[in-house]
């Protein structure tokens, strides 16, 4: 045989076994295939699937909602890369995703990188260990706990509208930053015991290496689709690595009040900005013995080896860091609202002055209760714009649904909860208004139960839900009692970017003044 006609038969060899390999990867698909044909969708590229739409993470909600209205159904099956998804907006079917104990893990590869750079943690571990750590971790968040943080959150109102009042100055102030500054200030002492003095903030560079974790595992999670995230993961090493040595700071403060071999395997060096104060609750009638903070409670598991090493990192940095950004996402958004909406806001300050006709006020737990309208606002605020604008889950293995459904093995679903939030059937034909009205109790008698999961639903819902919430009406009830707000943005010209949070691809400005009473 001839050279041309053996490299001829070479070649032929080589495409027939990758055709027979494609075959058979297709074949042992079949199931998948035959379960996404049962729903409307886009198959998209090959290799690619509709990522070739979506582009890029500031396009995910917008090209989400096309493919709702393209498909004319709220459960729609798609592909992102070659896996296999249902993207859902359906509260029936969500409810049945969001209750079935066998969809407890989280997505794959949409969540890894997450678990790989704050080193695990409750929002994106495996279900196994999610379910043990959130059983030993549950009591740190326990309402005794949430109550005892009042007086931190009161400090750091007090300490906010002493810094917005240099905002007073500017007519057109970006406020981002600094709500993050303070919020993550808030976390740091509720949960990791460094305490912060009235006024005190945290580092701007801790905040922005925060930050810029936070905006690339977006991009990390789309190349993951395509097995090219291993190569972007070096462009934030800098940053993953000042957080972490920030956390494991905290840490060793507090192991080293008890000198321990513990101490060694964090392997950090002591330092006098990374002692932890001792927690102190101040005036107001909050004297009590210190709370069973996060940081104490994870630290006594450690030492009893109930968790390991990894799970206290983990879990440390899960949780500052998904608590700084969801109350830092929700009170931007809700002044944003405000601002937009004056008559609203007066109607709010309005609340506000009744509760506290002295602008230097302390918010307890019954003040909190006896806002109906603050609670309104809020609620709709994370309706239009919900910290998390989306959650997902991996079907490990088949499981059938209360409604007989059967999910196949390999399967990935994505809740929408943007989109479920503004779907007309549901909240009305001004869905994408602001309407605190929304949340009067006769207009959600007839809602679905997962009409409204600003915070996710079931069993792996967010730990921490009523710890932001209490801190967002804490700090708004502060600055609308002492500010008001304007902006020149329209709600209708707001654009949103998904940053595992929710964010705005053009930060708004605002205008802010002192209220003379």
């Amino acid at each position: 045989m001839e050279l041309a006609d053996k490299q001829d038969f070479i070649k032929l060899i080589i495409l027939s076994l990758t055709l027979a390999l494609w075959f058979y990867w297709l074949w042992m698909r079949k199931n998948l295939y035959l379960f996404a044909l049962r729903f409307p969708g886009l198959f998209g590229w090959p290799i690619f699937g509709i990522l070739l739409r979506i582009k890029s993470q500031h396009n995910v909600i917008q090209e989400f909602g096309k493919i709702f209205k393209d498909c004319k159904a709220y459960t729609v099956c798609t592909w992102i890369g070659t896996y296999p998804f249902i993207i859902t907006a359906d509260p029936p079917f969500i409810k049945d995703v969001l209750s079935a104990k066998e969809l407890l893990n989280k997505a794959q590869p949409l969540y890894q990188p997450l678990y790989d750079t704050f080193k695990g943690g409750l929002i994106s571990s495996p279900a196994d260990q999610w379910h043990k750590n959130r059983r030993m971790i549950n009591p740190s968040f326990h309402r005794k706990v949430l109550t005892s943080f009042l007086p931190v959150f009161n400090k750091a109102k007090d300490g906010a509208i002493l810094k917005f009042r240099n905002f007073t100055r500017n007519e057109h102030v970006f406020i981002s930053e600094e709500l993050q500054r303070i919020t993550l200030s808030i976390t740091v002492e509720t949960t990791m015991g460094n305490e912060m003095q009235k006024g005190d903030q945290v580092s701007e560079e801790l905040v922005k290496s925060y930050v810029i974790c936070m905006e690339n595992l977006p991009i990390e999670c789309f190349l993951a689709y395509v097995k090219l995230d291993r190569l972007y993961v070096w462009f934030t090493k800098a940053s993953k690595e000042f957080v972490q040595k920030f956390i494991k700071g905290l840490l060793y403060g507090k192991l080293s009040q008890t000198p321990s071999t513990e101490n060694i395997r964090l392997d950090v060096n002591i330092s006098s900005t990374n002692s932890v104060s001792s927690y102190s609750h101040g005036n107001n009638g909050f004297n009590e013995k210190k709370p069973n903070i996060f940081i104490d409670h994870a630290i006594n598991l450690y030492r009893e080896e109930k968790i390991s090493h990894q799970d206290l990192i983990g879990e440390a940095n899960t949780i500052v860091s998904a608590a700084f950004e969801t109350t830092a996402n929700g009170l931007l958004s809700a002044l944003l609202m405000l601002a937009m909406h004056p008559a609203v806001q007066e109607r709010l300050f309005e609340e506000i002055e009744n509760m506290f006709p002295d602008k230097h006020f302390f918010v307890d737990c019954e003040n909190i209760t006896n806002l109906p309208y603050l609670d309104m606002v809020v609620n709709e605020t994370l309706r239009l714009m919900p910290p998390i604008p989306m959650i997902g889950r991996q079907v490990i293995q088949d499981t059938t649904l209360s409604n007989g459904l059967v999910i196949p093995k390999g399967i990935e679903i994505l809740v929408s909860i943007f989109d479920l939030h503004r779907r007309t059937d549901i909240w009305g034909a001004n869905a994408d208004k602001f309407n605190p009205e929304n949340f009067l109790r006769e207009n959600l008698q007839e809602k679905h139960s997962h009409a409204y999961i600003p915070f996710s639903k079931g069993v792996r819902d967010c730990i921490g839900w009523k710890y932001a919430l209490m801190a967002i009406k804490i700090l708004l009830a502060g600055f609308i009692r002492n500010f008001s707000f304007e902006t020149n943005v329209k709600l209708e010209n707001l654009k949103f970017t998904n940053n595992v949070s929710l964010k705005y691809t053009n930060e708004p400005a605002f205008t802010i003044k002192d209220r003379c009473k």
